[in-house]
C-alpha cells in the first residue's frame, strides 16, 4: 500500500529529465534527417532526431509521471498511481545541459489497487499524511539536473545517463537513470524514462525489511519504480 514512496520522484521527477542535446562538433544526418545544433532538423513525418541546442520549457499537460511499488512476498501486490509536475525546464548547449523540475505533492494519486479494489482514495489519503509524505508541511519536491551524459550510439539509440538532485522531505540526495531524449519532427523535445529508485534515502522507511524486523508479508519493497514520458518545446 505505501508503495508509492518514491514517486516523487522524480520526480522528479523529473523527476526528472527531460535533457537532452546535441553533442559538439558536426551536425549530426540521422535516419535521413538533418540535425544541427542551432537551426535543429527537418525530418519526415514519424522521425526522431538528437535534440538541439537551445532553451526548452516543459509543456504540463502533455506530460505524465507515474509511480509503482509492491509488496514483494505478495503477489500481484502492486499499487501505482501518479503524480503532476508544477513546471520544468532545459537548457542545452554544446554538450551540457542543465536544468530543473517542480513536482506538486498534493498531487499524489493513486489510480490502482489490484489486491484492495475500491481502497484507492484511503491509500492516497495515509500516503499523504505525516507518516509518507507528508504534504502538509513538503508540499513540493523538485529534481535538479546535474548531468547528462550520451551514450556511444545517442545519434542512433537517443540514449543518456542521467545524474541529478532529487529533493522531498527535506532532503536531497542523488539519482541516476538512463533515458529516451529525442526530438520529433514537429520539433518538440521527449524524455522517456523506466527506473527504480530506493525511498529509504529520504527517510521513508515504513514498512521497509531494512530496518523493521518480523514483517513477514506485510513488508514492502524499499524500491520505487518510476516511469514518464516528459514533452517540451523549445522558447522562441
Amino acid at each position: 500500500m505505501k508503495v508509492i514512496f518514491g514517486i516523487v520522484g522524480l520526480v522528479v521527477l523529473g523527476l526528472v529529465v527531460f535533457i537532452a542535446w546535441t553533442p559538439s562538433g558536426a551536425p549530426k544526418d540521422i535516419d535521413g534527417l538533418t540535425s544541427d545544433k542551432e537551426t535543429g532538423f527537418v525530418p519526415d513525418e514519424g522521425k526522431k532526431a538528437v535534440v538541439a541546442d537551445g532553451s526548452y520549457t516543459v509543456i504540463l499537460d502533455q506530460s505524465s509521471v507515474h509511480w509503482a511499488g509492491k509488496k514483494p512476498l505478495i503477489e500481484g501486490y502492486i499499487n501505482s498511481g501518479s503524480l503532476a509536475l508544477t513546471d520544468g525546464n532545459i537548457e542545452s548547449i554544446d554538450g551540457t545541459a542543465n536544468g530543473m523540475f517542480g513536482i506538486d505533492m498534493n498531487s499524489l494519486s493513486v489510480s490502482n489497487t489490484p489486491t484492495k479494489p475500491g481502497k484507492e482514495s484511503m491509500l492516497e489519503g495515509h500516503l499523504k499524511g505525516e507518516g509518507w509524505f507528508d504534504v502538509e508541511n513538503y508540499p513540493n519536491a523538485s529534481f535538479e539536473i546535474v548531468k547528462a551524459t550520451p551514450s556511444e550510439n545517442v545519434a542512433t539509440d537517443f540514449t543518456y545517463e542521467i545524474q541529478g538532485e532529487l529533493t522531498m522531505k527535506g532532503q536531497t540526495h542523488e539519482i541516476v537513470f538512463p533515458a529516451t531524449v529525442y526530438q520529433d519532427e514537429s520539433g518538440k523535445l521527449h524524455a522517456l524514462a523506466d527506473f527504480e529508485f530506493d525511498r529509504t534515502k529520504w527517510g521513508i522507511t515504513a514498512g521497509s525489511g531494512s530496518f523493521f524486523d518480523d514483517l513477514a508479508d506485510n513488508a514492502i519493497s524499499d524500491m520505487v519504480a518510476l516511469s514518464f514520458d516528459l514533452v517540451a518545446e523549445k522558447q522562441q
